[in-house]
């Protein structure tokens, strides 16, 4: 297979109120291979007047287009028409994320991709089964709530998963009735450009979906400050969502906000240490550590933290580093999105060394020259981690684990809860009574017990606690409820 045979040569255009368009400016911008930093691509990037358009036409299929008089079955069949068009092309789309963003391809082909096309099934049922209730009142008088669509969305979507993240947004946003423009990450736009050409030949309405591209300090603020726009939801860093939020005071706009984490991961001394080991290696390097949720902090037993480290530094080891359409050589582990955040993480390293953290492995440059040309940091392990260091406190959103000894379970939960963040938790534990006690202290919005990662991504969604979010998660988020008073006697006045 020739990757490079799935990618046009003309740039990819901008798609709005139905129709594909170059920006209006006619400025394109190159997309960069992280493996080797060489472009591969080019799309259109989008300024605020498209940004604007795009906002007017999703305004107008909302208001007056067919998408509002469509039934909760009209649309729930366009979204499984979508998810059929997106099966039929998901190779497409693995080679194009492999490329952008510098995943495995095995795991975009055989993970993403179905799970992409999962949340287009999942969110074509959830259309069809949006639900009120009636409550009880006085007698004579009828109480109900609806959830009704926000309106139009701004989903302004990160660069660690556009495409199986875009696709579980924008699929929900449909389904609750919404209309929306989608603003990708600069650094990983594609599959999102693609994914409009989905909607298109599914024959979902003009403005219904419209995907820009751009900076956030343009478009992004657009979204944010326009009055035509509902609601805006992020997934990206906590300082970002800070400024967000800072924006949207104009309009006291409805934000829903994914924003940073910093997971404990806390591992008793009854379990067993070879399981847990795997999973503490999974937690902290999938998507060579680009995961909000990876649990980063581990949060060690005494009693087998040498043993545990010592099989933890063996497990990274067997790391191969290389371009994720290798995987006949054995590749099992991707680079970072690009120079910048490989620069971060390498600061992060740098700064846990000088504060005294142990390293037990990684913490070097590689030396291969190929993989020098990328953006690669190998799995980095630091042991003796206080909670006074940086790297303790700080998202490093890259393969870098800090360990932390403890000696009871009211320590071990003191060191989890010591965070700013609130996204993910983990406790591995062969006592059910500890485990689930522990996973109940624990200050976060998704918690894991013997494992690692959501098993239910669109079924049961997490919210963020603390500045790892706000808002609610599910398809919820992007509705509002409405409760009616109905009074049904004759001839009834008010009070006197």
């Amino acid at each position: 297979m020739n990757p490079l045979s799935f990618i046009k040569e003309e740039p990819y255009k901008l798609y709005i109120n139905g129709e594909f368009v170059a920006s209006e400016s006619g400025k394109t911008v190159n997309v960069i291979n992280p493996v080797n930093n060489q472009p591969f691509a080019k799309a259109y990037k989008a300024g605020v007047k498209d940004a604007e358009r795009a906002i007017l036409a999703a305004r107008e299929a909302f208001d007056n287009g067919p998408w509002g008089k469509m039934s909760a079955k009209e649309r729930s069949k366009l979204l499984l028409k979508a998810g059929e068009i997106l099966e039929r092309r998901k190779e497409e789309f693995a080679v194009t994320e492999t490329l952008e963003c510098g995943k495995l391809y095995m795991s975009a082909l055989y993970y993403e991709a179905p799970m992409s096309v999962d949340a287009f099934q999942f969110s074509a049922g959830k259309a069809r089964c949006l639900e009120g209730k009636v409550i009880p009142t006085e007698p004579g008088h009828l109480n109900y709530v609806l959830w009704q669509p926000c309106g139009v969305v701004g989903e302004i979507l990160p660069w660690n998963g556009p495409f199986m993240m875009g696709c579980q947004k924008i699929s929900t946003i449909l389904a609750a009735g919404n209309t929306v423009v989608v603003k990708p990450s600069s650094q990983a736009l594609l599959s999102m450009l693609l994914l409009a050409e989905v909607f298109h030949e599914a024959g979902f309405p003009a403005g219904v979906v419209n995907v820009v591209t751009g900076p956030g300090g343009e478009v992004g603020d657009v979204l944010v400050e326009s009055r035509l726009v509902d609601i805006v939801a992020l997934t990206g860093g906590t300082e970002t969502g800070r400024k967000l939020m800072e924006k949207s005071a104009k309009t006291i706009k409805d934000l829903e906000l994914e924003l940073g984490g910093k997971s404990p991961n806390i591992v008793f001394d009854d379990v067993n240490v070879d399981e847990a080991v795997k999973w503490a290696l999974f937690g902290f390097t999938l998507n060579a550590g680009q995961v909000c949720v990876s649990g980063t902090r581990l949060i060690l037993h005494k009693n087998i933290y040498d043993e545990f480290l010592a099989k933890l530094k063996t497990e990274c080891g067997k790391f191969v580093a290389g371009d994720g359409f290798d995987y006949e050589k054995g590749v099992n582990f991707s680079t970072l999105i690009s120079k910048e955040q490989a620069e971060t993480v390498w600061h992060y390293i740098k700064s846990g060394k000088k504060e005294g953290a142990r390293v037990v492995c990684g913490g070097e440059p590689y030396t291969d020259p190929v993989l020098a040309r990328g953006n690669f940091v190998p799995p980095t392990v630091f042991a003796d981690v206080t909670p006074d260091m940086t790297i303790f406190k700080e998202e490093i959103f890259g393969p870098v684990l800090c360990v932390t000894p403890f000696e009871t379970e009211e320590e071990a939960l003191a060191i989890a809860n010591n965070s700013e963040y609130g996204l993910a938790g983990s406790v591995f534990s062969g006592s059910v009574k500890r485990a689930l006690r522990v996973a109940e202290k624990i200050r976060s919005g998704q918690i894991y017990v013997n494992t690692y990662f959501s098993k239910g991504m669109i079924e049961s969604p997490g919210t963020g606690w603390k500045e790892s979010g706000v808002g609610t998660a599910g398809i919820t988020k992007y509705m509002k409820s409405k409760t009616v008073f109905v009074d049904m006697i004759d001839g009834s006045l008010p009070p006197v």
